[in-house]
């Protein structure tokens, strides 16, 4: 037997996977693909055809099985079937001691709160909210019992669900400190709390403290408070970089979610930051195992977690490709669009904002500029992802909206609700001229050369050129009023400049400017000169994976990501979704 493929799949079939590995040698190399075959089990053993294309992702990257992943990429190339070809590694990492999915049979459909019964068994309840806010028909009546050790679930009644409130309770009122009452007709006690800040509070799984977490004053920061519940002195304080959104306790140790700082355990007085992410997380009686929930149920061993300690990563960018299709952004890294080799390290001030937001589109990757509106207008050259500087400095609140020629080159920028557009040179920052329009617009828009621009408001749309002249009136008046929805998209020009798109109501509307002709779609990236890059004979699925399908063959490969994917526009074969860059291979 040898390390093929091949050998793979037929030692797979009779159970002889382990013989298939000796014959790699080295125990570490061993080890490595032992590992990325077992993280992708379930996905390969459903969709079989993506077993060759999952081993190339995970072993990408890996100095001690390089050659092993260019001998598999060439036996792949060879079998002359649908694969995919990874150009940038999927890492393995360690993953959750145990993983419940909501499915048909066992649905999590309206539950949201984990909390351990004990170490082996997680509840998972409704949430329950005062009656005024929340009408019975509308609660979940039952809670799952997840018993993860022996891998079994239950869903029953819950039988809190008609429980009289019990005291002492704590109670919020939205924004300020949270109140203790401690019997039915007591007054309502202070907890702690930061000046101008704001708290939530709950006891201590023994009931022998008060927890109390929430935000500083503006968002600023995040605390939590340990309380003695008869004196309601701090004992201990834990304070981070941002609002605390739910703290989880056991065993004399604290898991802390937070909104920007990341999953903190905080340990004998030590904080770590912990690689895992939930809506809701929950800690064991003993605080050996943490819960999180999220759209699954996972189960993870607190300290595994605590020897994987990572500071949490910084705020990057969506990922996008250049309209040429030669660069691709991603995260904080500028790469080559074809190869995923790494051009520029990025260093964007993406400081969250506790008002408002930035200016839309917040960000802008042309042929020349790739702009980002954050703080003001961060430029970097395209091509290499050198920062540029402004000789004028230019930043628009939230209540702009922006819009560029397809170098990035040109900017033009409009007030919500008004009927001038003033045009900018970049990188410069210069103004170089003004439009005034007879609508009072909500949204603009620019055509890729440069030479025109449209506003919308409501189901009108005006286009005339940068020098002023009209070019055509489209659409009719509706009585959408007030200020643009941040979901609504902008209005578009075609990339040859003859039609123009704008989203009213719920659909697409598109003008010839020549004629005035008008035409609807439901989707803009179905239309002609519009229509986003797609890999031709292939259809996508995504869920909880990406699964493509090769539709002359049937072959369906599966690929372990569920993000948005990217298709580069001028070969749309090459496909990205976060970081994991591939090209398909049909």
């Amino acid at each position: 037997m040898s390390a093929t493929l091949a050998a793979l799949e037929s030692a797979l079939a009779t159970g002889a996977v382990e013989a298939w590995l000796a014959e790699l040698g080295d125990e570490a190399v061993r080890s490595q693909v032992r590992r990325a075959l077992e993280v992708d089990r379930k996905l390969w053993t459903k969709y079989p055809d993506s077993l060759g294309s999952c081993l190339l992702a995970r072993t990408s990257g890996v100095k001690a099985l390089a050659s092993l992943h260019e001998a598999w990429t060439v036996e792949l190339a060879a079998r002359g079937r649908p694969w995919i070809r990874p150009l940038r590694p999927l890492p393995v990492v360690d993953g959750p001691l145990a993983e419940l999915t909501s499915d048909e049979t066992l649905s999590f459909a309206g539950l949201h709160v984990p909390r351990f019964a004990s170490d082996e068994e997680l509840v998972l309840t409704a949430r329950r909210f005062h009656p005024s806010v929340q009408k019975p028909e509308e609660r979940r009546n039952e809670r799952l019992r997840w018993f993860w050790s022996e891998g079994r679930a239950v869903i029953e009644p819950d039988p809190a669900v008609e429980a009289s409130p019990t005291y002492p309770r704590i109670v919020t009122d939205g924004w300020g400190p949270a109140y203790l009452i401690r019997a039915e007709g007591a007054p309502r006690v202070a907890l702690p709390c930061p000046e101008e800040g704001s708290a939530r509070g709950q006891f201590s799984a023994d009931g022998a403290r008060l927890i109390v977490y929430g935000s500083h004053d503006e968002y600023a920061g995040g605390f939590v408070y340990v309380v003695h519940p008869e004196t309601l002195a701090v004992e201990r304080t834990l304070e981070v970089d941002s609002p605390v959104s739910a703290v989880a306790e056991g065993g004399g140790r604290m898991v802390v979610s937070t909104f920007r700082s990341g999953t903190i355990g905080w340990v004998d007085g030590r904080e770590h930051v912990l690689p895992i992410h939930g809506d809701d997380v929950a800690l064991s009686p003993s605080g050996t195992y943490v819960a999180t929930f999220a759209r699954d149920l996972q189960i993870w061993s607190l300290a595994e977690l605590l020897r994987r300690e990572a500071r949490p990563p910084k705020p990057g960018f969506a990922p996008c490709f250049d309209p040429t299709g030669s660069r691709l952004l991603c995260d904080r890294e500028l790469l080559d669009g074809r190869t995923g080799q790494r051009i520029a390290r990025l260093d964007p001030e993406l400081d969250p904002y506790l008002e408002g937001g930035p200016p839309q589109p917040s960000l802008y990757f042309g042929t020349r500029l790739l702009i980002c509106t954050h703080g003001g207008l961060q430029l970097w050259d395209a091509r290499t992802g050198e920062p540029l500087k402004m000789k004028k400095p230019l930043g628009f609140p939230h209540w702009y909206t922006l819009a560029y020629d397809r170098e990035g080159s040109r900017l033009a920028a409009l007030e919500n609700g008004e009927n001038t557009v003033a045009l900018h040179e970049l990188p410069s920052g210069r103004r170089v001229g003004r439009v005034t329009f007879e609508l009072a617009g909500a949204a603009v828009a620019m055509a890729e050369d440069g030479s025109m621009l449209a506003v919308q408001q409501g189901g009108e749309v005006e286009v005339r050129t940068v020098h002023g002249a009209l070019v055509r009136r489209c659409g009719r008046a509706t009585e959408t009023k007030g200020e643009r929805r941040w979901s609504q998209p902008a209005p578009e020009f075609s990339r040859d400049g003859r039609r123009v798109a704008a989203r009213v109501d719920d659909k697409w509307r598109i003008w010839t400017l020549a004629s005035g002709e008008e035409r609807v779609e439901d989707r803009l990236g179905d239309a002609a000169d519009f229509a986003w890059p797609w890999p031709a004979g292939w259809t996508l699925e995504v869920d909880r994976v990406s699964v493509f399908t090769h539709e002359a063959s049937g072959a369906r490969i599966a690929l372990p990501v569920n993000g948005r994917w990217m298709f580069n526009p001028a070969e749309p074969q090459i496909a990205n979704c976060d970081a994991l860059l591939v090209v398909l291979q049909g």
